[in-house]
């Protein structure tokens, strides 16, 4: 870098660090920093994790060890992501959850369903995460009985993509 420094009373272009000196600047196309891409709210994997699985007649069985990590992505028609699991005999609860960070845009929301597709129970608040516990109260969800049983993940507004984790916690009696 060059800088220019009075020393004495002449002028001098000093090659390195000189003491009283102020940085020059190089404001040239090719100083041009190239910026990063931007955060995307999920990848590709995450939007392929189980798919497909956008309707209940498709929804994917899984496991408690089933935890993705998966997303509502921007499809054509709006993503919706069905599971399906099993509640066996003396079963005491189940919670169903999805952790996300909520952002603007976001938001997502939890059903859980019965085997025909009727909801069961949703969470749909503002924070990050979404939970059901059956039976539990806040949301009002009824112990399930053993059987098959779906939950949805789905946009809270249209247009809203998120990346989640499952967690899918069946406890015995």
């Amino acid at each position: 870098m060059v800088r220019e420094c009075l020393q004495g009373l002449g002028v001098t272009v000093a090659l390195g660090p000189a003491a009283g000196c102020s940085l020059a600047l190089d404001f040239s196309d090719d100083a041009i920093p190239i910026d990063a891409q931007p955060d995307a709210p999920y990848t590709d994997e995450q939007c392929a994790y189980m798919e497909p699985n956008n309707s209940s007649a498709e929804a994917v069985a899984i496991t408690p060890a089933d935890t993705g990590p998966a997303a509502i992505c921007d499809e054509a028609p709006e993503d919706h992501d069905f599971y399906k699991f099993t509640v066996p005999a003396a079963t005491a609860s189940v919670t169903v959850k999805i952790n996300f960070t909520n952002r603007a845009g976001g938001d997502l929301d939890l059903k859980v369903l019965d085997a025909a597709g009727v909801m069961l129970a949703q969470s749909r608040g503002f924070l990050d995460g979404e939970t059901i516990v059956c039976p539990g109260l806040a949301p009002r969800c009824d112990a399930l009985p053993p059987g098959d049983y779906l939950f949805e993940v789905f946009p809270a507004l249209v247009g809203a993509v998120n990346s989640y984790d499952i967690s899918l916690m069946i406890a015995p009696m």
